[in-house]
C-alpha cells in the first residue's frame, strides 16, 4: 500500500556554467566608478558562474533535468508532466519549457506547464507537484528550473553585481520499495503584498524613432514607430526601500507562520532560500535564528529563479537538521516558504 511517506522529490539534478564572473570583472566597471543608489544594498558576492558566448539556458537545464531523471531511476517515458520555468525564454511565447521537452524525448502524452511566477517558480511548482500526486493525477512530474539573467541586466544597476545562472531539476513522485524520498514536502506559507506591484520589473526602454515624425503629427508617437531597448531588470526608489522592509521584514511572516501551524522550533531547521543580498540573509539569520543556514551566495551569486533548487541539490547529501525551510521572494511582491522533511 503507498504511504503518503512514499511521495517526494525521489531524484535531483543541479548544473552550473562553467564561466566563473568575479568582482573585479571589467562588467563592473560603471558601478566600480559611480557607486549608484542602493548599491551598498547588494553584498556578499564573490564568485558567479555565468554562460558563456554562445550557450543559453537549455544548455544547462536540460543535463540537469536528465540526471534528475536518472537519480530518480526513471526513463523519460516515465515522466507525465514536465512543469518549470526557463527564464529569460528565448521568446515571449511559447515557453523554451516546450523545447526541453524535445530536448529530453519526453513522450507526447507528456504534458508541459509553465510556471511564470519569478521568483518563487520552484516553490510554486512543489506544491502543485505534490498535490497532483497525491490526488493520483500524476505519477512522475518533473520539475526544471532554469536562470540566466546574467543576460537581462543592465550593468549601470546596483542590483545587476549579484546577478548568476544556473539550472537544477527534481522529479516528485513514488518512492520505490527500497528508497525513500530525498526530500518530503509538507507545507507551504505565502505572504503577499500585492500594493508593491510595478517597483521591481523585466521590460525594455522606449526609444522613440525620430523617422516615424511628420510635420503636424499628434505629440504622442504612434506605437507602430517606436523601438525597445532589450529587457532587462528594473528596480525603482520604491523598490530598494522595499528590499528592506518587504524582504527583511514582511517576508519572514511566511516562515514564522509556518512554523508555528507546525509546532516547529527553529532549532529543528535549516533556512536556505532566495540569495539577492547578504545583507537580507543575516537579517533573516538574526530574525529567525535557525539551527542552519545554508546559502552559496558568495560562490554562486543570485541564480534567481534557480536559488532554491540548486542549493537543495547541495544541501541533501550534507544535511543535519529533520526539516528545512526554503524561503523564496518575488518581484510582485510576494515571500513563500515551504517547509521540507529532510531524509534523517
Amino acid at each position: 500500500m503507498t504511504s503518503e511517506r512514499d511521495i517526494g522529490i525521489i531524484g535531483m539534478g543541479m548544473r552550473l556554467p562553467d564561466s566563473i564572473r568575479r568582482n573585479d570583472d571589467p562588467i563592473f566597471d560603471y558601478l566600480r566608478k559611480h557607486h549608484p543608489d542602493g548599491q551598498n544594498l547588494f553584498t556578499g558576492y564573490d564568485r558567479r558562474h555565468v554562460l558563456a558566448e554562445g550557450e543559453g539556458v537549455l544548455d544547462i537545464l536540460a543535463p540537469a533535468a536528465r540526471m534528475a531523471i536518472d537519480d530518480a531511476g526513471l526513463t523519460p517515458d516515465q515522466i507525465d508532466l514536465v512543469m518549470g520555468t526557463v527564464s529569460p525564454s528565448t521568446f515571449l511565447l511559447p515557453s523554451d519549457l516546450f523545447a526541453l521537452h524535445n530536448l529530453l524525448k519526453l513522450p507526447q502524452t507528456t504534458a508541459t506547464l509553465p510556471i511564470v511566477n519569478d521568483f518563487n517558480n520552484f516553490n510554486a511548482a512543489l506544491t502543485l507537484a505534490d498535490t497532483m500526486v497525491r490526488a493520483g493525477r500524476a505519477r512522475n512530474i518533473l520539475i526544471a528550473i532554469g536562470g540566466g539573467w546574467t543576460r537581462i541586466m543592465d550593468y549601470r544597476s546596483p542590483q545587476s553585481i549579484s546577478a548568476a545562472d544556473g539550472a537544477a531539476a527534481v522529479v516528485v513522485g513514488l518512492a520505490g520499495k527500497r528508497q525513500q524520498p530525498r526530500w518530503r514536502y509538507v507545507d507551504a506559507e505565502v505572504v503577499a503584498e500585492q500594493q508593491n506591484f510595478g517597483e521591481m520589473y523585466l521590460i525594455g526602454d522606449r526609444r522613440q524613432a525620430p523617422t516615424s515624425y511628420e510635420v503636424g503629427s499628434p505629440s504622442d508617437p504612434d506605437p507602430l514607430g517606436e523601438d525597445w531597448t532589450g529587457p532587462y531588470f528594473h528596480i525603482t526608489d520604491a523598490g530598494l526601500a522595499a528590499f528592506s522592509s518587504f524582504g527583511a521584514v514582511t517576508a519572514l511572516l511566511a516562515v514564522t507562520r509556518l512554523l508555528q501551524r507546525q509546532g516547529i522550533p527553529a532549532s529543528d531547521v535549516t533556512l536556505t532560500g532566495h540569495q539577492a543580498s547578504q545583507k537580507l540573509i543575516d537579517a533573516w539569520q538574526k530574525a529567525i535564528s535557525p539551527k542552519s543556514m545554508f546559502f552559496t551566495i558568495a560562490d554562486a551569486g543570485n541564480m534567481t529563479v534557480a536559488n532554491i533548487p540548486v542549493n537543495l541539490c547541495l544541501l541533501q547529501p550534507q544535511v543535519k537538521t529533520p526539516w528545512v525551510v526554503a524561503l523564496g521572494l518575488a518581484p510582485d511582491m510576494t515571500a513563500n516558504a515551504i517547509l521540507l522533511k529532510s531524509p534523517q
